[in-house]
């Protein structure tokens, strides 16, 4: 017999044993690590609204371990209540027993009968989720800058932030969600975490009173044989204005006497304008004369668990400015009740999922690209060139692309 059931405070020890031998690189086999993931194990199961602990257990015994997240996200502008899964973990004894598979199948499907149409995660391998359907998301960049290289115009407004602060910090943070595609609302369970961490440096702008952004960082060591020779690593970089932005990178430019690179990693393509001198220190040569500045990694991932509810959502939303009617064909094999046909007509580009009328285009692909399309990470003309989308009509294609487009790539700062 096999089940999928809430984490119960008497599996603690066995959620801890899994997880430490599915992970550990973390350590969590060490007593004092040990003791500190089990107290944050009980907290979360005692304590915490938005996330909950659950297991598969086959005849009674846990056999793997996933921790579910209730998300409030920005979608396009819209509100969503989205659903989160981390920790994934399977027993060593059970690995290649499609644990995995089966615990990210019940997720999926409890999330899609509670109304909720769009998940996320974080991957511990792409191709593996990619499988399942998970769409790939915005790439995050990370430079290594030298202070010198940031611009300088004043800071003044900048003042550290701690416990005081808490209630701005939130505040100026569900501003900045409110206006951002893809961000998820932060609770006071996580505000009071990183307040609450020694090794974390807060400080931000503000203007007569008002917090309108704000960093968080911590000192890295650089250098072996030299405790001098410290980096600053940037943790989370937000704000609302110019302004703010500026008083908080020349704080970080006003440090270079003493730190010799700032790592700072970003969604924003084009950073590296900002910088006098992007190169992030291996003096690497791409051909022909293109300097290093920066890494790039491929990380949270979407997928939508219910299609026509995704555009019943987002009806509100417009999708440019087309008016067409759309038959969509999506291929899901991992999750057979979300493979179907649909159309949607746009009437300057708000979405209707209606029954029946005259098709002017059809578009068909598979759920993981479809996912990243209407997240906005990439383009429906790419995924057509690509080989990832099938138009009826190869002259529908601008149109498509138009429709498609989003303002922005889905950006979050949000771990789990």
């Amino acid at each position: 017999m096999e089940e999928i059931r809430p984490i119960s405070l008497e599996d603690i020890n066995e959620v801890v044993r899994i997880t430490a031998m599915a992970y550990p690189g973390n350590n969590l086999l060490a007593p004092e690590n040990q003791k500190r993931f089990t107290e944050r194990v009980r907290d979360t199961l005692e304590n915490d609204q938005n996330a909950s602990f659950h297991g598969l257990f086959r005849e009674q015994r846990l056999v793997g371990v996933m921790k579910w997240y209730d998300l409030p996200m920005n979608v396009h502008g819209v509100p969503l209540l989205t659903g989160g899964i981390g920790t994934v973990a399977v027993d060593l004894l059970h690995k290649k027993e499609k644990v995995a598979k089966a615990m990210l199948r019940g997720f999926l499907t409890t999330y899609r009968e509670r109304g909720v149409s769009l998940v996320s995660l974080y991957p511990f391998r792409v191709d593996f989720y990619k499988k399942m359907g998970f769409g790939v998301g915005t790439k995050i960049n990370q430079y290594r800058i030298k202070p010198a290289s940031l611009p300088y115009t004043s800071k003044d407004q900048v003042f550290y932030l701690g416990e005081a602060d808490r209630e701005q910090i939130l505040a100026c943070y569900h501003r900045i969600v409110r206006q951002t595609h893809g961000m998820i609302k932060k609770t006071e369970r996580e505000l009071k975490s990183f307040l609450e961490q020694p090794e974390q440096v807060v400080v931000g702008c503000k203007k007569e009173g008002k917090i309108n952004g704000y960093l968080v960082f911590q000192f890295q060591r650089c250098h072996d044989e030299n405790r001098l020779q410290n980096d600053i690593v940037v943790k989370e970089f937000l704000y609302e204005t110019y302004e703010a932005m500026a008083q908080l990178l020349s704080f970080l430019q006003s440090q270079s006497d003493q730190i010799n690179r700032i790592v700072l990693t970003t969604a924003d393509e084009d950073f590296h304008v900002l910088l006098s001198d992007p190169g992030n220190g291996t003096d690497r040569m791409l051909p022909s004369v293109y300097h290093e500045s920066h890494v790039s990694g491929v990380g949270l991932m979407y997928r939508v668990i219910d299609v026509p509810g995704f555009f019943h959502q987002l009806s509100q939303r417009r999708f440019g400015k087309e008016s067409c009617l759309l038959r969509l064909n999506i291929h899901d094999t991992f999750l057979p009740e979300n493979e179907g046909s649909w159309l949607i007509d746009f009437r300057e580009g708000l979405p209707h999922v209606i029954e029946e009328g005259t098709v002017d285009v059809e578009l068909g692909m598979d759920i993981s690209d479809f996912s990243s399309l209407v997240m906005g990470s990439v383009g429906l003309r790419k995924l057509h060139l690509y080989g990832l989308a099938e138009v009826s009509d190869e002259k529908a294609i601008p149109l498509l692309d138009r429709l498609f487009a989003a303002r922005e790539k889905p950006r979050s700062t949000t771990p789990f």
